[in-house]
């Protein structure tokens, strides 16, 4: 009688388990390589972020040009701070401008720049109410340039940068009323309260884009610029300036001279009825800089900002606008500051 062969009981099948532990592990090492990757961008925008953009540089000093304007002035120097964004940056000559109001006007100022590139009152606001006011360090006079829709009602262009730069974390009721419309753009400035790198995510971007596109960032801030003055003409735009309003209280609290200077490009530009509605209701001065004999279009090297020529006309213009205003406000002796 034939003998029964054994049955052969099937092998688990092992290669299931192995395929999987290798996803996972390879999971996890696009994760750890994820990690580093933004550990090291965060060092350098926290620690190094001045060798990557001048802008940069320029957001970390806000805490030195604060304390520069209220400790290096001498006690007969009228304190005066210039704020806006790239057009103060280029169309400002710090050193004729003081110039030319001592020797015209026989008056003494310490004058400070604090420009931060693509903003506009949204950012200032911020800029001012925590390196001057709540620091307890205010101008005396503060100059602040504009075109176009700079003073109007409107969210920051850069929300991300305003949580890590500006302080603005310390002011929700203000954040809330003006800037954070959406659950996605609160988690995203908490997110960049604490991340130089989720702060300056839009700086990597545009570096990756020059690589690819020539003179793509040329073109977009010339784009961006255009666009704003084209907006500001519009005639179906609902405008207000509750932002300004508030602004401008916040200097009066602290007897600082407000002075809005209109500045020259080559688009011109109309006076909003409720700016100027704005102007005279409040201690607010309104300078009309739109006009300067001398400044042609073909001084505007990118088609926006001024070169070195047209910053000394502009400059030239303003000194001798404010000069008499600057020279009716003595200048007042602060203690030292912490």
């Amino acid at each position: 009688m034939p003998t029964q062969a054994p049955e052969i009981e099937p092998q688990a099948d092992i290669t299931r388990p192995t395929k999987r532990r290798r996803m996972i592990r390879a999971e996890w090492g696009v994760l750890l390589i994820v990690l580093v990757t933004f550990l090291a961008l965060e060092s350098v925008f926290r620690f190094r972020g001045e060798i990557l953009s001048k802008d940069i540089a320029h957001l970390n000093s806000f805490e030195q040009i604060s304390r520069e304007l209220a400790e290096a002035a001498q006690p007969n120097e009228l304190r005066t701070l210039f704020l806006g964004n790239s057009l103060t940056r280029y169309g400002i000559d710090q050193e004729l401008f003081t110039q030319i109001v001592a020797d015209d006007y026989d008056l003494t100022v310490k004058t400070v720049k604090m420009n931060p590139d693509n903003t506009a009152l949204a950012d200032w606001f911020y800029a001012y109410q925590t390196y001057f006011k709540k620091a307890g360090r205010p101008p005396e006079v503060m100059i602040v340039g504009f075109e176009g829709n700079h003073l109007r009602d409107a969210p920051s262009n850069h929300l991300d940068r305003l949580a890590y730069y500006y302080g603005a974390g310390n002011d929700p009721e203000d954040l809330g009323r003006f800037d954070l419309k959406t659950l996605e753009q609160k988690i995203s400035f908490q997110l960049c309260r604490v991340s130089a790198a989720m702060a300056n995510r839009d700086r990597l971007q545009r570096r990756v884009l020059d690589q690819v596109i020539p003179q793509y960032r040329e073109g977009m801030d010339q784009l961006n610029g255009r666009l704003q003055i084209a907006t500001s003409a519009s005639p179906k735009v609902q405008v207000s300036y509750e932002r300004l309003l508030k602004f401008i209280a916040l200097a009066e609290q602290d007897d600082v001279q407000v002075i809005l200077v209109a500045m020259p490009v080559p688009e011109y530009y109309e006076f909003d009825s409720a700016l100027l509605e704005v102007v005279s209701s409040t201690s607010a001065q309104l300078i009309d800089c739109r006009l300067i004999p001398g400044l042609t279009n073909e001084m505007f090297f990118d088609g926006l900002h001024m070169d070195e020529q047209a910053s000394r006309i502009y400059t030239t213009a303003l000194a001798e606008k404010i000069g008499l205003d600057l020279k009716s406000m003595p200048a007042r002796q602060f203690a030292q500051f912490p």
